[in-house]
């Protein structure tokens, strides 16, 4: 990573491209339930688990592709408000740069459902633009500490990763696999949404806001415990963060 810091124009680059990514995942995400998920579907799998197991291995390798692409390379490969305040508590990306990278991915998050129901038509209504939901019963504590401790821990390999120069090159590979095991495991169970953008943009199309709130702060709050953890195991001591493009 480098440590110049991010000019207007770059910091404006990178969060168009962020947007970008953001929208191409959520069109993405939202296709897969469609083909996956509605009975009427030529490619829909009745059993959750192997769905879901399916999905994740997508889901995977579609975030593997975006964080791989030049667009992804050139803004860091974010994708996930969780990601960006874990760099940015790490010390590893610059304040500035925080909100419009989450304005950004937020955006996308709505983009993204709004273009596969331009595309798909009726289908995507059906399955209310893919909105993530937990499973009957579970509590707002149990589901906020389950989506924590599930990025907490995609993060803590990420930052395993990241301790190793030569290793950098496979962050987006152990991010993507990350995230496809959540799915594969979790997805019964919480949703295995980790990311505040796979929630909002099918909640606010969908109008349905149950669980929004869990959904938006637990993937925070795992990148900022998360990130300060490894900074201060890098530096030895909580330090400010230092402007630096990803």
């Amino acid at each position: 990573m480098s440590s110049s810091v991010l000019s207007r124009a770059d910091l404006a680059r990178h969060a168009g491209y962020e947007y970008l990514s953001t929208t191409v995942l959520l069109f993405g995400v939202v296709s897969l339930v469609r083909l996956l998920a509605l009975p009427d579907s030529p490619l829909a799998i009745r059993d959750a688990h192997l769905m879901l197991g399916t999905a994740g291995a997508v889901v995977a390798l579609l975030l593997a592709a975006l964080m791989y692409a030049p667009t992804g390379r050139a803004s860091g490969g974010h994708f996930n408000p969780g990601v960006t305040v874990f760099l940015w508590a790490d010390g590893l990306f610059p304040g500035r740069a925080v909100l419009p990278y989450i304005a950004a991915q937020l955006a996308g998050s709505v983009s993204g459902p709004a273009l596969a129901r331009l595309v798909w038509g009726d289908p995507v209504l059906r399955i209310h633009y893919a909105l993530v939901a937990p499973a009957p019963g579970t509590g707002t504590t149990a589901l906020f500490l389950i989506e924590t401790a599930a990025l907490i821990a995609v993060l803590a390999a990420v930052a395993v990763v990241m301790s190793r120069p030569r290793l950098h090159a496979l962050i987006p590979a152990v991010i993507a696999v990350g995230v496809g095991l959540v799915i594969a495991s979790l997805g019964t169970v919480t949703g295995a949404n980790i990311n505040p953008a796979r929630a909002f943009g099918p909640a606010l199309l969908s109008g349905e806001y149950t669980h929004l709130g869990t959904y938006l702060l637990s993937p925070l709050v795992a990148g900022l415990l998360t990130g300060l953890a490894h900074r201060t195991l890098r530096t030895g001591r909580p330090a400010p963060a230092q402007p630096a493009t990803t």
